[in-house]
């Protein structure tokens, strides 16, 4: 029994030593693996490296990659091997090796060893730089410039514009920002919040001097008015330049100086009468012959704006704070739009000097027509040419010329029909001491300026010529 005992002793024992002849014949050739690689659980720096050689390792701490994002477009990857970014060897990493056992691999297995050592890293700052520069927002044609808050006018009202960032880099601080994360191996580098990065406004729509500024101009300025005008054009007057009418103070406050307001309002409405007046300037027309002639500015017919009454009304619309659309308070105004005719409409009177004869016309058609005899063809007589109109319509009255010295009149010369073109006497009559009319006569034996109309056709002229009608008179389109 006692031997049997002993066999079994020598069996166990003769077994372990197998085992551990086994094992210790796997760690001894599993460490030869390790004789120029490192371990498991061997870390160095962050970086796991089982099994790795020193350049291997060294090739692993030289890996980099840097992502720009910028304020618009895409972001910007710059690899590594693109800038020659690489891990600079000093011997560390290959001390570390020497300082390991490779029989130590096992225990590697269940506990990880760290390493912290001096890295050392170089790379090609022209390189990173060109590849920086050549992104499109990094073009001075794709960069927004950036925008202060200003103070701007919109639908009537003075408000505070925003601020625009843009996008505009400034080279020398975005460079930096790209090489110094390129040192500290940053991941990301986020442009949009690096200080200096981008320009930026200098004025932002917080600003206490703007937001004041509008408050007062919305009270002083705050007017808007549309003035409808011949023809379809407009003219506004608003805040945009009613500011300018305004003054400021040594604080940068704006005021209201009465004397200079009231300088620039009378300005402007003589301003927007000599944009608009008609009356005394050459005004187009087209003959009874289809010729286009320019008539003298000689006459009273045309827009005329009031000068007084639009004053006053727009001052009080001014002081209001009014926002309305209305025509110039007329004292004048012509029989139809610019388009109709040149302003003269369907309904008017035409009279030929050159030709001695006169039409009417009644929605564009003539109506009635007849030969006359103007003033008499000399410096002192002659029948002034221009756009009038018909002043006023009287019966029976009495024509005077000039008074002379001994107190006599020119002449006197009753008349049964007189339509007065203007106030200094020239209009249309009948005559009835002539019994010819049309011809040459105005040559030799014209009237004193005024169109003589032969006894028959006056009664007519006078129904049909309303007061106001529009009357063109001219020499024809070769005079």
């Amino acid at each position: 029994m006692i031997e049997r005992k002993n066999e079994c002793r020598q069996g166990a024992i003769a077994a372990c030593i197998s085992i551990v002849a086994l094992a210790g014949g796997i760690i001894c050739g599993k460490a030869l693996d390790y004789r120029d690689t490192f371990i498991p659980g061997t870390i160095i720096n962050g970086h796991e490296v089982t099994a790795m050689t020193v350049s291997e390792v060294e090739e692993v701490l030289g890996d980099y990659q840097l992502k720009v994002s910028f304020r618009d477009g895409e972001p910007l990857t710059i690899a590594g091997e693109d800038i020659d970014y690489h891990y600079v060897s000093d011997g560390h990493v290959e001390q570390l090796l020497h300082e390991q056992s490779p029989y130590a691999w096992v225990l590697g297995l269940y506990k990880n060893t760290r390493y912290e050592i001096p890295e050392k890293k170089e790379f090609s700052a022209e390189k990173l730089l060109a590849i920086f520069h050549a992104v499109p927002q990094m073009q001075s044609g794709n960069m927004i410039a950036p925008r202060d808050a200003f103070l701007d006018y919109q639908d009537g009202k003075f408000l505070v514009a925003p601020e625009v960032d843009g996008t505009t880099l400034d080279q020398k601080a975005a460079d930096a920002a790209v090489r110094e994360a390129v040192l500290i191996e940053k991941e990301t580098l986020h442009l949009e919040d690096t200080k200096g990065a981008y320009l930026a406004p200098k004025v932002r729509k917080e600003n206490e001097r703007l937001i004041k500024d509008v408050e007062q101009l919305n009270d002083l300025a705050g007017a808007r008015i549309v003035y409808d005008l011949p023809g379809g054009d407009t003219r506004v007057l608003d805040g945009t330049e009613l500011k300018d009418w305004l003054e400021v103070d040594d604080e940068g406050d704006y005021y209201r100086d009465d004397d200079i307001w009231e300088e620039c309002l009378t300005a402007f409405v003589q301003d927007l009468a000599d944009q608009v007046d008609t009356v005394y300037k050459e005004h187009p027309f087209t003959t009874h012959s289809g010729d286009e002639i320019m008539l003298p500015g000689k006459g009273y017919y045309g827009y005329r704006i009031d000068k007084t009454n639009e004053a006053e009304e727009l001052r009080w619309e001014l002081d209001d704070n009014e926002q309305t659309e209305r025509e110039p308070v007329y004292w004048r105004t012509e029989a139809s739009d610019p388009d109709d005719n040149h302003g003269f409409g369907g309904d008017y009177v035409e009279v030929d000097l050159s030709q001695q004869h006169l039409w009417i016309y009644k929605d564009h058609n003539v109506i009635f027509e007849t030969d006359i005899v103007s003033g008499n063809n000399d410096s002192e007589h002659r029948t002034p040419a221009g756009a009038f109109f018909a002043y006023d319509k009287k019966r029976d009255t009495t024509l005077r010329g000039d008074k002379q010295d001994d107190g006599e009149w020119g002449y006197e010369t009753d008349v049964d029909y007189w339509i007065r073109l203007t106030d200094t006497g020239i209009g249309l009559h009948d005559a009835s001491w002539r019994y010819y009319f049309g011809g040459n006569i105005w040559n030799w034996n014209g009237s004193h300026g005024c169109i003589n109309c032969p006894t028959w056709a006056m009664p007519t002229i006078f129904e049909l010529v309303e007061q106001n009608m529009p009357v063109a008179v001219h020499y024809g389109a070769s005079e």
